[in-house]
């Protein structure tokens, strides 16, 4: 029986050796420990994560309310212009532009409005040219001479199709009789209005399709420029822009073809951003001069020319012109902003704005994974770095769909809830600071504490800790109202109070009548001790004089005892996580055995007849600026070595 026994118990050991290799062996025992590490980062953190995360969904619930009524347009103009530079130059193949130079202009004797035989001559050769249409800036309601005028109409009916001139003219034409007046060309000839809305920073970054007029509506001259090109005829782009509905325009594929028209909607009211195609001169660019002298009848013109098949804009490139107007670009000429706008509605490289639904949805996503970033770094370094680093993912992954497909998606939305978040995040964090040590701290200290949170980490410090206690207080509650109890103590607590903070000193707990303050946490004080032994002597004169004003009032006096020892403790945080209220139940403390012998001497007062004890180890530290008296080694409860006292007689900046 005993060998059976023997070999059991063998068997069982066998199978206890083996029973983790059945249980999945080390790495079930190391997964287990690893998922239990995780549920108490989550315990540990999950009502400061919440928070963040609720801070945020408000921050980019306000960002986009913010963005939805207007106010961040400055801002989000300005981003929309750094994704165009961004895009770089493109070379468009559809619309080249005439431009009357500095050299025309000298050449014209610098006449305004420009000569209309001139302008005749120029329309002819770009009409010899083979271009499929002409945009005219330049307005003609001033009449110049008969014959300049009605040379010009001439070149303009001239170049028509089916009773319809491929000149577009910049409108309104004038009210008045003559040859270029509404009356003469009348429906011969479309009109476009050369206007275009300026932002506040003097920008133009943006067309507006239909533009009022005085007669009601008109279509914007590139609108109107692109539509002839597709067939449209006065009436017919009348009828599309008081409606609210659709023109043709032709779609250019690269390398310039032309496609049949499709139909573009217009409506009033509507801002359409425009997407430039590059700086100044990044469209083919003809001197006005070169195109007239091909409207001479023996001028010879190549099959294959530069402006064959394509749209030309025609109007003035010189200074004088002061048709130049500031745009993401930078500077540039009137004729080339139409040209980028018809450029625009040819190529359907038109910019679409994101969603508010969209920007909200992206700016949640970003401050929800911001929230990680500042559940471990401060508030303020925390909102850098997300910021920061929205910009740099942002903007690349907004240019490449800008690029990609002219989705304009926002990326300013998420970095400024981020901010907005962060500000927020920082403003809590710096009330909750405030509402947990205002009792504790002068305002002065606070501040100090508040603007380094590191100071709340937990670490060792050598700190000076004071008690003290009121003698007989039991004894005269017994005959005093609870009321007056209250007063009484209230009126010695704000005494108490201010001789502590005077002396950047913190109080740590009230303990009934009893007062726990601690010198040199929170924030550095080389000269702890001395400003706890201060302390403990302006608290002795406040109470004095609170003893004369309560026995003029008939009261009865007070008396106390305050001990102050020196030595190491562990400062900083401790508590722990409520699962009844769902919050954490955090103090700020000190905790060791210089706390124990501080109030332990406190109490040897009562014993010794004296109002201030110090440790040796406090007063080595004060040396010769405190005037004290040996009382020699005493023993307190809890120690099992005697710690030595002295009474406090006088002190260097605070005489009893």
């Amino acid at each position: 029986m005993g060998g059976e026994g023997v070999r059991g118990r063998e068997g069982r050991r066998q199978d206890l050796q083996g029973l983790p290799r059945r249980l999945g062996g080390p790495s079930s025992v190391r997964s287990l420990r690893q998922r239990r590490q995780a549920v108490s980062w989550w315990r540990a953190r999950r009502a400061r994560l919440l928070q963040l995360w609720a801070v945020g969904l408000v921050s980019s619930v306000l960002v986009t309310a913010a963005s939805a009524l207007g106010y961040l347009e400055g801002w989000q103009a300005r981003g929309l212009d750094l994704l165009l530079r961004l895009q770089g130059h493109r070379t468009p193949y559809d619309v080249v532009v005439v431009a009357i130079d500095e050299a025309a202009f000298e050449g014209l004797g610098r006449r305004q409005p420009i000569p209309r035989d001139y302008l005749a001559r120029v329309i002819r050769g770009l009409q010899r040219s083979g271009v499929a249409a002409v945009g005219l800036d330049v307005t003609l309601g001033t009449p110049t001479t008969p014959a300049d005028d009605a040379a010009l109409a001439r070149a303009i009916r001239d170049f028509s199709e089916d009773g319809v001139s491929r000149v577009v003219v910049a409108g309104p034409l004038g009210a008045v009789g003559g040859p270029l007046g509404a009356r003469a060309l009348g429906r011969a000839v479309v009109t476009g209005s050369p206007q275009m809305p300026v932002d506040d920073d003097g920008f133009i970054r943006h067309v507006a399709p239909v533009v009022p007029a005085r007669d009601g509506v008109v279509a914007a001259l590139g609108v109107a420029v692109a539509a002839r090109v597709g067939g449209a005829d006065p009436m017919t782009l009348l009828a599309a822009v008081r409606t609210g509905g659709t023109v043709p325009i032709p779609k250019t594929r690269a390398g310039g073809t032309m496609e049949a028209p499709a139909p573009v909607a217009v409506r009033a009211g509507d801002l359409w951003p425009i997407n430039y195609v590059g700086p100044a001169r990044s469209f083919l660019t003809v001197p006005s001069d070169v195109v007239a002298a091909l409207a001479e009848p023996d001028a010879e013109i190549a099959a294959d020319n530069p402006l064959r098949g394509r749209i030309a804009m025609l109007g003035g490139a010189f200074q004088d012109s002061r048709d130049f107007y500031q745009t993401p670009h930078g500077l540039m000429a009137g004729i080339e902003v139409h040209a980028n706008v018809i450029h625009m509605l040819t190529t359907r490289r038109f910019i679409q704005p994101s969603s508010w639904v969209l920007g909200f949805g992206v700016s949640a996503l970003v401050v929800l994974g911001a929230s990680l970033v500042l559940l471990a770094m401060k508030p303020v370094r925390g909102t850098l770095v997300c910021a920061v680093g929205g910009l740099v993912v942002g903007v690349p992954a907004a240019w490449l769909a800008f690029d990609r497909g002219g989705y304009w998606i926002d990326f300013l939305l998420p970095v400024l809830a981020t901010c907005v978040m962060g500000f927020f995040t920082d403003f809590l964090a710096r009330r909750r600071m405030r509402d947990q040590f205002s009792r504790y701290l002068s305002k002065d200290l606070l501040a100090r504490v508040i603007d380094d949170a590191s100071s709340l980490r937990g670490e060792r410090r050598v700190v000076s800790v004071l008690f003290s206690d009121l003698r007989g207080y039991t004894t005269l509650s017994e005959a005093m109202t609870p009321e007056a109890i209250t007063a009484h103590l209230n009126e010695y607590f704000d005494a108490m109070t201010t001789a502590i903070f005077a002396h950047q000193g913190m109080i740590n707990d009230f303990i009934g009548d009893a007062v726990m303050a601690v010198f040199n946490v929170l924030i550095a004080d080389p000269e702890h001790a001395l400003h706890a032994v201060q302390a403990a002597a302006a608290m002795d004169r406040a109470l004095t004089d609170l003893n004369q004003r309560w026995t003029a009032r008939g009261l009865p006096l007070l008396h106390m005892g305050i001990g102050i020892h020196t030595g190491s403790v562990f400062a900083g945080n401790v508590g722990g996580h409520d699962k009844i209220s769902g919050r954490d139940k955090i103090k700020y403390t000190v905790i060791g055995d210089p706390v124990n012998v501080a109030a332990r001497v406190e109490g040897l007062n009562k014993e010794l007849g004296t109002t201030i004890l110090i440790t040796a180890e406090t007063y080595a530290v004060v040396g010769d600026r405190v005037r004290a008296k040996d009382r020699g080694p005493m023993h307190v409860k809890g120690r099992v070595e005697e710690v030595r006292v002295y009474e406090v007689l006088s002190v260097e900046g605070g005489v009893r």
